[in-house]
């Protein structure tokens, strides 16, 4: 059976989790018939309920749990979900096709919309991709919501990453709403292992991406029309530390080889 699991790392998002759960909950009743849909709940040191509303939920959707027990930070979260991701996810590699054992990441504050989740699979299958980013600056994509520094520091990230570290079909290398193949994050694991993320915090995406498109993964978009204020909760986003890892990760990228 195709198997699509949604990982949502998440710090503090008590507000935001239990309608996020239940969206995904009505897809996976509605949206994607015949496919078997998991929630994969990554909490990284929640002082809130966070960790709680996942345990206890009892809704027809089946969803993991996985704690930190401190806050670690979005790449730590990253690579939990993708490791428990593709052991989960080895049970079902005898009776699925490569391209129908999913996971898609996407953020816990209700920023990114599940309802797109029915689409990107039908056009990661299509177009017979690796990677699919919901991206902002596809086709159909935009953002609202940012302040006018916010959205100047996104663009100006992307189109330096764009510059220095090339990813053939890919724009916005920032936004974490992405589909993965479990193929390409299984070949990517086994030549980085536990190196797939390094970077902590948000620029992990970035790396991650990065990784993906030098291990030859086949990336495309579409456009994600971004709503950044329905954010439920405080913004984690420390803009002078990230742009800092940025400028970190490029170096690295462009002139330690055994980096990628």
């Amino acid at each position: 059976m195709p198997l699509l699991t949604v990982l949502l790392p998440c710090f503090n998002e008590e507000v935001a989790l239990p309608g996020l759960l239940r969206r995904i909950e009505a897809l996976a009743q509605e949206g994607l018939p015949g496919w078997e849909v998991n929630a994969l709940v990554i909490d990284d040191g929640s002082l809130d309920g966070t960790a709680k509303i996942a345990e206890n939920w009892n809704g027809p959707l089946k969803v993991q749990l996985l704690r930190h027990g401190v806050n670690r930070g979005l790449g730590k979260a990253m690579a939990s979900g993708l490791r428990a991701f593709l052991l989960h996810s080895a049970a079902h590699t005898d009776t699925a096709s490569p391209r129908s054992l999913l996971l898609a990441a996407m953020d816990a504050d209700a920023t990114h919309p599940p309802e797109m989740l029915p689409r990107m699979v039908q056009q990661l299958q299509r177009e017979n991709l690796d990677v699919l980013i919901a991206s902002r600056y596809a086709p159909g994509g935009a953002e609202h919501g940012l302040s006018p520094r916010r959205r100047l520091y996104s663009r100006m990230a992307c189109i330096a990453l764009r510059m220095l570290t090339p990813v053939r079909g890919a724009r916005d290398y920032t936004c974490g709403y992405r589909l993965y193949t479990r193929e390409v994050l299984e070949r990517a694991t086994a030549h980085y292992g536990d190196k797939l993320i390094c970077e902590d915090g948000f620029v992990c995406m970035a790396e991650l991406l990065v990784k993906l498109g030098r291990r030859g993964a086949k990336v495309g978009e579409t456009g994600l029309d971004l709503h950044y204020e329905l954010k439920g909760g405080v913004s984690k986003l420390n803009v002078p530390a990230t742009i800092r890892r940025y400028a970190v990760f490029a170096w690295r990228a462009l002139f330690d080889r055994g980096y990628l």
